[in-house]
């Protein structure tokens, strides 16, 4: 998400809003082959890092299939995530330089990997901290909650034929609603459950997948929405929303 991102973050006035490490090293890819793509590793056993980013990026690449189904994709990338060893020495290593990083004041926001097909990042919340609702446009999105507890809530937009919004105002349903601990994942797609918040209870750690990743028209398109605090007349789900 870049610069958008940064600056998004930062005007919601989160002074403890945990950035993503900067400094993990490249990987091998043919060792990674090696052990995920050749069957070195047992079909339920628990994956090292690098094996679980050639794993998304094999599933990652038939989003440029005509018959790519990104609620099929998801639920994939969701199952290759619930295999994902969260104690692997590259991520513990990673989230200990973090760290290092927050108490020398170094808060910011950047990709563990970027490549062409989809982007992972690490983000971690204080407590109480929040991302108001926004949206990725043209996106598929998953989230694996590496440790803590957040709040999730994901929306769809809707019209009603008997309900007129004024300028800026879009109608969103909620669909979806969570609290996510260790170990469990929430998904959106790019029609479905696309527009979420996320609250922390606790200091969290959130591992992200986006596919495709943002570029600077997806990033140019994203909108954030300022939710009503209660649902519109007659539907206990369906919320007014501006739009920005």
């Amino acid at each position: 998400m870049d610069d958008y991102d940064r600056r998004e973050f930062l005007s919601l006035s989160l002074p403890s809003f945990l950035g993503v490490l900067t400094a993990l090293p490249s990987l091998c890819a043919l060792a990674t082959r090696a052990n995920a793509a050749e069957g070195r590793l047992p079909a339920d056993g628990a994956m090292h890092w690098e094996a679980f980013l050639e794993s998304v990026a094999k599933e990652a690449e038939k989003q440029h299939l005509d018959a790519w189904n990104q609620d099929a994709y998801v639920g994939k990338i969701a199952k290759l995530a619930s295999r994902l060893h969260l104690e692997d020495p590259v991520l513990t290593e990673g989230l200990a330089q973090l760290a290092v990083r927050l108490k020398q004041g170094n808060v910011d926001f950047q990709y563990l990997e970027k490549r062409v097909d989809f982007a992972l990042c690490l983000v971690q919340f204080d407590v109480d901290e929040r991302i108001r609702p926004h949206d990725h446009p043209g996106m598929t999105g998953m989230i694996l909650c590496a440790s803590g507890e957040i709040e999730t809530a994901n929306f769809d937009p809707v019209e009603l034929p008997d309900h007129e919004t004024g300028a800026n105002l879009q109608l969103l349903k909620l669909v979806e609603q969570a609290t996510l601990k260790k170990n469990d994942i929430s998904t959106l797609t790019a029609k479905a459950r696309n527009i979420h918040t996320l609250r922390a209870r606790k200091v969290t750690q959130l591992v992200d997948i986006f596919t495709p990743p943002y570029n600077d028209e997806r990033a140019e398109q994203s909108r954030w929405f300022k939710l009503a605090p209660d649902p519109i007349e007659g539907h206990k789900d369906i919320f007014e929303a501006e739009v920005s």
